[in-house]
């Protein structure tokens, strides 16, 4: 059997899957409202567009974490800029108007900014082509 690879899971990272927890509960409030016992389909339509928002974004900084991950100051720093994003994004939504998801997609987009700063620099500082090629990728 082929030596398998295994990395301990830090407590930064645990903590950054709590703030995931916490934004899911913060979500549901947008279809918690019935309106003549239905949920709005505008109200469906936003809950689903920010989980996945949000479920994308966990996905690819684990996918990171994973690959590049390292209990370095510059990580540390990175994870904690994107919890301070990720709970200004869960307490951004309380309302289903267009007005305050402005916000919330101003977060995400610099959310995807720091994930593109760890990607970029995992591409300069690497001397592994595969991963220089899958850091382009991402």
């Amino acid at each position: 059997m082929p030596n398998i690879l295994t990395k301990r899971v830090s407590i930064i990272e645990l903590f950054y899957d709590l703030v995931f927890t916490y934004m899911i509960s913060q979500a549901t409030s947008l279809i918690h409202h019935l309106h003549h016992g239905t949920i709005l389909p505008i109200s469906f339509l936003i809950f689903a567009v920010i989980v996945i928002v949000f479920i994308n974004s966990w996905m690819f900084q684990s996918v990171f974490t994973n690959r590049y991950g390292s209990p370095s100051w510059a990580d540390i720093t990175f994870y904690f800029i994107d919890m301070m994003t990720l709970l200004y994004m869960s307490n951004s939504f309380t309302n289903t108007s267009s007005k305050d998801l402005t916000t919330f997609f101003l977060a995400a987009s610099l959310l995807s900014f720091t994930l593109f700063l760890q990607y970029l620099i995992v591409f300069f500082k690497s001397s592994n082509s595969n991963d220089k090629n899958t850091a382009k990728f991402f």
